[in-house]
Formats: C-alpha cells, sequence, structure tokens
C-alpha cells in the first residue's frame, strides 16, 4: 500500500477526534534541535583528523588501518551533515528565510558542494515525481552491484550525477531560471572543492599526509558512497529489477521507516530515518516527527506505518539479494 492511499489529509482523525489538519497546526520545528544536530558533524570531524595526526606520529606504519578508518568517519560526518541541506530546504534551519538560506549554504553546502535554492528546485521536483522516470533524485533507480560500487570510489558516479542535475534543472524550470540556478550551484560546488583540496593540501604541506589522504578520500569517495547507498535504502522497491532502465520505465513509490536505533540516526538524521513521514506531509519539520509518528499510530494509517517500519541492515541485505 502506497502513501497515495491517505492523501486526504482532512479525513485522517484520531481515537480523541482531533483531525490531522488541526493537529499540524500546533507544530514548529525546533531551531536549538537543528543546531544540535548540525553541529553534531563538526563534532565529528574535528575528532577524526586530530586522531589521524596522531596515529601518524605515534604509529606511521599503519597507515593502511588509519586512511581508510579516518576517510569513513569524515565521509560519513559529510554525508550527515548533507542531509540537513534537506530541512534547509524546506525552510526549516531558521525562522527568517534568507537567514536559513545563507546559513544552510554557510555551515553544510561549503563541505557537500550543494546550493541550497538550487537543491530545492531540485527537491520539490524530487516530491512530485518521485518513482517516475521524471524524478530529479533518482539513486535509488540504480540496483546495489559491484559496478555502482566501482562507479562511486572511481568517482564516475558522481560526475554523471552533476551532469543529470544540469539537465534536469533546465528541463524542469528553463533556460534562464535553470541556467541561473545551476551557475550558482556550480559556484558553491567549485568552492567546496576548493576548500577541500586546500584543507587536504595544508594537511599534506604540514607533514599530515595521513591526515589529508584519509579527508580527500572521505570527501571524494566516503561521502557521495553513503548517500548514494541510503537513498537506495529509502526508495528502491525490493521487486525492482536490475535489468530494467527506470530511466525510461517508472520504479514506483517506495518509503520506508527504520526506527531509532543509533545505527539509524547516525545513517538517516534530520528525520531520514523516518523519511516516509516527510514524503507524507513535507510541511512537517523532522524535529516533529515523534509527536507526528505517535499521533498517525493512532488514526487508521496504523497499519500502513507498522508495515513500512523495517531496518537499514535488512533493507540492504533484502536489496542485495534481490539482484
Amino acid at each position: 500500500m502506497q502513501t497515495s492511499y491517505y492523501t486526504d489529509k482532512s479525513k485522517i482523525i484520531n481515537s480523541s477526534g482531533l483531525g490531522y489538519l488541526d493537529f499540524r497546526a500546533g507544530l514548529r520545528a525546533r531551531y536549538g534541535i537543528v543546531w544540535r544536530d548540525i553541529a553534531l558533524a563538526y563534532i565529528v570531524l574535528v575528532p577524526a583528523l586530530v586522531a589521524a595526526i596522531l596515529m601518524q606520529q605515534w604509529y606511521p606504519g599503519l597507515w593502511m588501518l588509519t586512511v581508510p578508518i579516518a576517510a569513513l568517519i569524515i565521509g560519513g560526518a559529510i554525508a550527515y551533515l548533507h542531509l540537513f541541506m534537506h530541512e534547509a530546504a524546506h525552510f526549516n534551519i531558521a525562522a527568517d528565510k534568507t537567514n536559513n538560506d545563507l546559513l544552510a549554504n554557510i555551515f553544510i553546502g561549503i563541505l557537500t558542494g550543494l546550493d541550497v535554492k538550487f537543491y530545492r528546485v531540485m527537491h520539490a521536483a524530487h516530491h512530485r515525481y518521485l518513482g517516475t522516470v521524471q524524478d530529479t533524485e533518482k539513486s535509488y533507480f540504480d540496483a546495489i552491484t559491484p559496478m555502482l560500487i566501482l562507479d562511486l570510489v572511481t568517482g564516475l558516479k558522481v560526475l554523471k550525477v552533476l551532469l543529470v542535475r544540469k539537465k534536469n534543472m533546465i528541463r524542469h524550470e528553463g533556460q534562464e531560471t535553470g541556467g541561473h540556478l545551476v551557475r550558482r550551484s556550480q559556484v558553491v560546488f567549485a568552492t567546496s572543492m576548493l576548500l577541500h583540496a586546500t584543507l587536504a593540501g595544508c594537511l599534506a604541506l604540514a607533514g599530515y599526509w595521513q591526515a589529508g589522504a584519509a579527508w580527500l578520500l572521505g570527501a571524494g569517495v566516503g561521502y557521495p558512497l553513503l548517500s548514494v547507498i541510503r537513498q537506495i535504502m529509502e526508495h528502491r522497491r525490493p521487486d525492482a529489477d536490475s535489468s530494467i532502465d527506470y530511466n525510461m520505465t517508472d520504479h514506483g513509490e517506495m518509503h520506508r521507516i527504520f526506527g531509532d536505533s543509533l545505527l539509524s540516526r547516525m545513517l538517516g538524521p534530520a528525520g531520514f530515518n523516518r523519511h516516509l513521514l516527510h514524503h507524507w506531509d513535507p510541511m512537517v519539520s523532522y524535529t516533529c516527527f515523534a509527536e507526528m509518528e505517535a499521533y498517525l499510530m493512532d488514526t487508521e494509517m496504523r497499519e500502513y506505518l507498522q508495515a513500512s517500519q523495517t531496518t537499514y541492515s535488512r533493507t540492504f541485505l533484502i536489496l542485495l539479494r534481490g539482484q
């Protein structure tokens, strides 16, 4: 059963007679929680770099262990931070919209290479066209295969995504508006790449080549790898056929709820561990998802929500076996 079954939100009522729209009217984004969660990414990044530096000083011969572990942590922290651009796209990181966008580009876009205005337009199309050939966020069109992993590790997947994003923007927004947004995105992306290269270069020049290598691998490989695999687990159907090109054939909608385990909160911050709720009602901030889920579990949607609950590990194995 898909969320389209419950498209008329005015008909959702809980056991106390409270209608969903009245319930939602009382929900407000909690900006303090958002910035606490964003800060966690930076809190992880700094110790990861320091640990890599210290490991090179104390155990230089263990670089084959130090570099990949540090890269995984760094890539995971950037992938974690990336998901808050989604919250910013819905104007949920600051009360003022101008400040929302400025803060998003400074604290999120600078490391993830995303411009919030560009992403907002792309993401709106994702909501409109989810599961169809027109979807603008379509990593889930790909099966988890050795070829996909190779594309991610070599950077080919990132290049393909960048090229497709540009085409999608022009197609959906036209040459003038779309072109302007593409140029904005290119500036932010280039600035981000320069920052990553400068940081890694400075570390190497200071003699900390292991930390520099870990940063480049984390930002260039770990971040896109984790981001793509995560989106596949969110939206790819278990019966999807790897032999079908979903750029030509509609894939169909798929939503999941991954729960509140530590792994779920690490892989799916900013409410992505309850991403079904966001697609059902994009107006609600992830900081209200616990209340929203509790309310919906007391309505006719309870069965649907229960059927959608899973874990990242279980989903990964199901999708892996399906290929």
